[in-house]
């Protein structure tokens, strides 16, 4: 674990050093962020009416349980959109642009319905896999956490082949599975922990709110108040070199030039067998 946590904060600091040419591309998974908890009340406020009055046994409707996956559908579309904008944006940075929230966003946009399609797909395997580690016991974990794993890394290149080649849904994933096969071998898995250094970075604001429940009301809200500011931000910068990292990740396995910032024998040990 601390070898890519190490590996993660070296990608990261090279992320770090493109983003800093357009540090306005942070704001883009704020954005999402914001935007999702819009479309999210939209659709799960209807299936929380349903549940209060669903019957003696608060019973969700057939129609619940629809409108609920398309909530969970939606609201990973924007996500994903979000993150879409990102490797746009930083592509544009790479090829020698200036990137700009709302030109990063209208790129997003208009690759929407492979975004979206990329989205239903993975929450459907998402909840699949979930279904089978909540009734399979130990042998049921096992195969969810393959199966969880196996997906990531065979997508982990998706959204730079539909943003930046255009590439539909069915296409993207073919693309991203056939270049981590070609560059990096049949058997691999990634040895980036970005969602480990998120975790690392955030441990300061839990610790806070610890220190802070300790001090009395006034204190223990203004600490939960920054605690959530740090989050927020440190999430979404995360997301933001992650984004970027993809980029070049992807420029490299297709053989296009990467920036400066970054080094090819970091990049290509990302994966590892």
């Amino acid at each position: 674990m601390f070898s890519r946590i190490a590996n993660a904060w070296s990608l990261a600091k090279s992320s770090w050093a493109v983003l800093q040419k357009d540090r306005e591309l942070a704001w883009l998974p704020v954005i999402g962020g914001i935007a999702a908890l819009v479309v999210g009340a939209l659709f799960f406020g209807p299936v929380l009416a349903m549940l209060g009055g669903g019957g003696e046994d608060n019973a969700v409707p057939t129609a619940g349980y629809i409108l609920g996956f398309l909530g969970y559908v939606a609201v990973a579309t924007v996500f994903t959109l979000s993150r879409a904008a990102v490797i746009h944006g930083a592509n544009m940075r790479m090829e020698g642009g200036d990137p700009t929230v709302s030109g990063s966003l209208r790129g997003s946009a208009a690759h929407w319905p492979a975004v979206a399609g990329f989205a239903a797909i993975s929450v459907t395997i998402g909840l699949v896999l979930q279904a089978i580690r909540e009734n399979g016991g130990i042998v049921g974990a096992i195969v969810s956490w393959i199966g969880d794993v196996a997906w990531g890394v065979l997508t982990y290149l998706v959204l730079p082949v539909i943003v930046i080649e255009g590439a539909g849904t069915v296409e993207g994933i073919k693309g991203s599975s056939a270049l981590v096969k070609r560059t990096w071998g049949e058997q691999v898995t990634a040895n980036v922990g970005f969602g480990l250094l998120n975790l690392v970075l955030v441990l300061p604001a839990i610790a806070l709110v610890f220190v802070g429940a300790s001090l009395g009301t006034v204190v223990a809200v203004a600490t939960v108040a920054i605690a959530v500011v740090w989050f927020i931000a440190v999430s979404a910068v995360v997301a933001t070199l992650t984004g970027i990292f993809q980029t070049a990740l992807y420029r490299q396995a297709t053989g296009r030039t990467i920036p400066a910032e970054f080094d090819a024998t970091e990049l290509r040990h990302s994966f590892t067998r």
